[in-house]
Parts: C-alpha cells; structure tokens; sequence
C-alpha cells in the first residue's frame, strides 16, 4: 500500500500526518480526501499555483511535468528543486513525503484571511522606508501633476514572474494600506502589502540614468534582465496580519 507523509503545517496540518494514499489520482486529490483543505483554486485544472507542494522524498518516483505545470511553477511561492504541483502528480506504488509551503502567492483565494478593518491598515516607515532622495524625486512627481499621493502594487511581468507598478493616487481606494512616509501619502495595494513589508525605496544614479530602486528583502530571484522578480519563502509577519 502507497503511503503519503505529510509534514507538520501550522494551518492544514497541525501534527503530520501519514495515511494510506489512493493510487491513480494526483496527491492534492488524496490530501484533500483526508480533510487537509489545500488550496487548489483552478479545481485542479494546472491554472493555478495554490496547490505547490515540496517533495522531500519519492520525488524521483513522480510523473513528469508538462510544460504548462513548469510555467506555473516559476511563479509558484517558496519553489525549490523538488516542487510540483500536486495536481498533477499522481499516486502510483512509491511512498511519498510532502511539505505544503507555509504561503502561497494566491491573495485572493477564499481560505485568504479577511481584509483587516482600515483603523489597521495605517503603515509606517517601520513597514515601508522612503530615503531622501527618492521623496525627493516623488514629491517633484506630485507637485506637477494632480495627485494626492503614490500607489505601489505588484504585477505579473517577464520570466521570473513579478514586478513593481508606481502610479499616481487621484482616487483613494478604501482597501489600501496608506501613511505619510518621510512626507509623501504612500498607497500600496492591499494584496500586495505583504509582499512589500520591509521594502525601502531609493533613488539613485545608474550609469547615465536615474531611476527608483526598491530594496525589498522578501524577493530571492531576480530574472537575469533585471525586469522582475520572484519571492523568498518566508515573510516577517504572518499573512493573518495583513
């Protein structure tokens, strides 16, 4: 009988668990057979990164992945050298040990905590530093143009999955986390919050250019253009208290 060893997760699996596995149908299909309520927000259709999971044994055993499931995996939170999706790896006669990653890049997903009341959601340079030269550049951008204040958020972009969006606030959204940092009205999307905690801002010459700098100590792979970016695997705070 194939067995399936799941390492100990704060949320989904407090104590491990090891149970019989059923062959034939993918690892996330058995976990969630044994009430361990991964996320799988595309329904197990490799449209989604919610169901990463880190083999630490039978790796070698496994299926391989196509393509689609490779793509999906660049942008998957925490990956390492043996991570799959576990949607698409199937049970078949080798024991298997998994660890589910302690976050996952979905922030929209419905086990995502609820968004914290806006009373909680004030920051300050404790959470987001700007440095003098760029509240310098930012103010300049402010006073010539109709703003009331900078939003930075995260997007989808180049090979290694993400990047950094500046725009200017005419129009304040109620979810955002906002503060006054080194004097300018900082916005920064609420999903994206977590991802920017700790980050510090700059402004500084590059060759013949000048150009905003963020010093954001949860990023740990960088594409090698230097255009986007992917995540460490562990965060200072925890996503509840986002």
């Amino acid at each position: 009988m194939t067995k399936i060893k799941v390492l100990p997760h704060a949320q989904l699996c407090p104590d491990g668990l090891e149970f019989n596995a059923e062959k034939g149908i993918s690892v996330c299909e058995n976990l969630l057979n044994q009430d361990i309520d991964i996320e799988h927000a595309c329904e197990l259709s490799c449209a989604c990164t919610t169901c990463h999971v880190i083999f630490t044994e039978g790796f070698n055993s496994l299926n391989e992945s196509s393509d689609d499931e490779e793509d999906l995996l660049d942008k998957a939170w925490g990956l390492e050298p043996r991570s799959r999706l576990s949607c698409q790896t199937i049970v078949t006669d080798s024991d298997l040990e998994i660890e589910i990653p302690k976050y996952t890049i979905n922030m929209v997903s419905e086990n995502h905590p609820k968004a914290p009341r806006n009373e909680d959601k004030k920051i300050s340079s404790i959470d987001f530093e700007i440095s003098n030269k760029a509240a310098n550049h930012l103010s300049a951008m402010l006073n010539s143009s109709d703003s009331s204040g900078i939003r930075i958020s995260l997007m989808d972009s180049g090979c290694s999955g993400y990047a950094y969006k500046l725009d200017l606030v005419k129009n304040i959204e109620e979810s955002d986390f906002n503060g006054t940092i080194n004097g300018i009205n900082l916005f920064i999307h609420d999903k994206s919050f977590t991802f920017l905690k700790g980050t510090k801002l700059d402004f500084i010459q590059k060759n013949l250019n000048e150009e905003l700098v963020f010093n954001n100590p949860n990023v740990s792979a960088e594409c090698g253009c230097g255009e986007s970016f992917n995540f460490d695997s562990t965060l200072a705070t925890e996503l509840s208290s986002n």
